[in-house]
């Protein structure tokens, strides 16, 4: 029996997957759902969920903050941004890291420091979404 992944942002679905195992990012550290799982509810961290088939393929996808909800063999993420690792701009989210290195290191005190980080680290979780999905 699959467990089905249904991934939405604010104003779509990204993806539903039905997979055999389910990894997820949360506040408490990453999460695996198998079938069968307990119900749980959970603060997602900005990272990659992992999905694998039951042919051993995997679908990776980079989430933002949000929210998680696991019950009957469902895993319902809910997330403020999300992408699927063979979608991601490769070239743009290394540009924003760029970007978000430069606010970071830089002396200017006009630089939000929390709104900087959280730019470096979405962009990291994207590029880090991308080479899991192309395999390295």
């Amino acid at each position: 029996m699959p467990v089905t992944l249904k991934l939405c942002v604010p104003k779509r679905q990204v993806a539903q997957v039905e997979a055999e195992y389910i990894r997820i990012p949360s506040a408490e550290g990453n999460m695996g759902v198998l079938p069968n799982h307990a119900p749980l509810r959970c603060v997602l961290e900005p990272g990659i969920v992992r999905c694998r088939k039951a042919d051993d393929s995997e679908e990776v996808f980079a989430v933002s903050t949000g929210i998680a909800m696991v019950r009957n063999n469902e895993v319902v993420v809910m997330a403020d941004a999300a992408e699927r690792g063979d979608k991601i701009d490769v070239e743009r989210a290394q540009a924003a890291e760029r970007r978000a290195r430069e606010r970071l290191q830089s002396m200017d005190r006009s630089v939000d420091i929390d709104r900087a980080e959280v730019a470096l680290k979405r962009a990291l979780v994207r590029l880090h979404a991308s080479e899991k999905w192309r395999g390295h």
